[in-house]
């Protein structure tokens, strides 16, 4: 009875010390959530501000050169009394037909135009977070709209940075989000608390009726446990029937354990033994199937480099970069990786049929050598499907040369009938062709390279798709 009072004892003050518990942990949540809040705004205010200075930094978006009077030559347009030199709250786009956020700085006789384009900030309306700048306490642009126009008013859970060319640049968390996380928060532990103090009442009515019958329960199991420790064998469950029902039907239902126990313990060596061996000749058989088809693709990938001595390095450049922008479009699928793996490597496999004066030939090919360098994607397509399981594979080389207005070959497929694989491998192929040396000309820079790229969105490849390849150039260091 003395350890039946003691456990109620103990009961009671674990009650007591959850109800305590509760409210210091609710209050502990609350700050760390909202410092937490206003710790990743801060630094998602400073990203967005450094990604706008970059964009004037690199000069890519200086679309006018003014007179000192504001005088567009090109528009034969004067913007003066419209456009200031610095920021500007005027959003309508001048050379862009949508809105663009506009800077104008001093340059030789008179002034440059910037014009940044706000869809390059992404800015999503539905997000939890909203995104404001600001130029002179005006709200010049928003990610929500009705607030574009307005005097600036500084919210409680927002971090502003003011970048380099004036702009204020503002991130905040919508209020709706924040009282409803802080709401959640406190119904969560508070359900809690209370699914927690009803068990604690409910172990305290089941203590005092099952205390006794558990410990002699106890007992009993762990006798079996000894003697099944000591000699490895199980015995049987000695059954002592109680008042309580719910106890002795326990009690049986553990006894039918116990039984079936002994006969799976008896045949475990056996079984296991047989898994061992069945496992050891299951590795060998995936370890002969790996190396195979490692044979496969390196004798492939070999016979398109005695082919062309382009191809080699090309091929493995256009994978590594065709995998990173899977990542980006969220490809996890093994089957779709391992296509656009194999398919980067082997995507100008159907070379191998193509004659060499033509796939070496220095200069532009005329028509007739053309039409035939086109057939080298039907060719690689034949080649691998020979393959068992690389239909996927083939695909990206049959299409790595269709473009997203139907005007690329061999089959004229456009828009969404072309695979996302096919498309990733056809955009980096564009990439890695243009800036690496060839017998007739030299490797394009980077800059060249994406000017040339950026009047082939809509025509070879989707803006979408251009804008993620984009994003893995920067990651990828190429741009800065």
């Amino acid at each position: 009875m003395k350890s039946l009072e003691r456990r109620i004892d103990k009961l009671k003050a674990a009650k007591s010390f959850l109800t305590f518990a509760y409210l210091i942990l609710i209050v502990f949540i609350v700050v760390i959530f909202n410092y937490f809040v206003k710790t990743t705004l801060e630094d998602s205010s400073i990203v967005f501000t450094k990604y706008f200075d970059n964009l004037i930094l690199n000069k890519q978006f200086l679309v006018a050169k003014l007179d000192s009077d504001f005088f567009d030559p090109v528009l034969n347009r004067s913007f003066k009394g419209i456009l200031n030199e610095g920021p500007n709250k005027y959003i309508k786009g001048i050379y862009y037909a949508f809105d663009t956020l506009k800077y104008v700085e001093r340059c030789e006789n008179g002034y440059c135009l910037y014009e940044i384009p706000i869809y390059l900030f992404n800015l999503n309306i539905d997000s939890i977070k909203y995104y404001d700048v600001i130029v002179s306490d005006k709200v010049v642009f928003s990610s929500e709209n009705l607030k574009i126009g307005s005097n600036y008013e500084k919210g409680f859970f927002e971090e502003s940075t003011i970048s380099e060319f004036g702009f204020t640049f503002v991130v905040g968390y919508k209020t709706k989000f924040v009282l409803m996380f802080n709401l959640y928060i406190v119904l969560i532990f508070t359900i809690a608390y209370f699914l927690s103090y009803f068990l604690f009442y409910n172990e305290e009515k089941k203590i005092k009726r099952m205390d006794n019958v558990l410990k002699n329960l106890n007992k009993e199991l762990i006798k079996v446990y000894e003697d099944f420790e000591k000699n490895k064998e199980l015995k049987e469950f000695n059954i002592s029937k109680t008042h309580i029902e719910s106890v002795n039907v326990l009690q049986e239902n553990i006894n039918k354990l116990f039984v079936e126990f002994k006969r799976i313990f008896g045949e475990y060596e056996r079984t296991a033994q047989m898994l061992e061996s069945t496992m050891a000749e299951l590795e060998e058989t995936n370890a002969e199937l790996v190396e195979k088809n490692l044979q496969i693709i390196s004798a492939l990938a070999e016979a398109v480099e005695l082919k062309d001595s382009v191809t080699g390095n090309h091929s493995r450049n256009v994978m590594e970069l065709s995998l990173y922008l899977a990542k980006k479009f969220n490809i996890k699928e093994p089957a779709e990786i391992e296509a656009i793996k194999y398919g980067a490597i082997l995507h100008d496999i159907g070379k191998i049929g193509i004659p060499e004066h033509i796939l070496n030939k220095p200069g532009k090919l005329n028509d007739e050598e053309f039409e035939i360098m086109k057939k080298h994607t039907i060719y690689g397509e034949k080649i691998i499907k020979a393959i068992p399981g690389w239909s996927l594979v083939a695909d990206i080389i049959r299409h790595h040369h269709e473009n997203w207005d139907g005007s690329g070959y061999p089959d004229g497929l456009k828009d969404g009938e072309i695979s996302l694989r096919a498309q990733i491998v056809s955009i980096v192929d564009v990439f890695v062709a243009l800036t690496e040396d060839r017998p007739y000309r030299k490797g394009l820079t980077i800059e060249k390279t994406l000017s040339i790229m950026k009047e082939m969105v809509g025509i070879k490849f989707s803006e979408k798709l251009f804008e993620k390849f984009l994003e893995v150039l920067r990651e990828k260091g190429y741009l800065s």
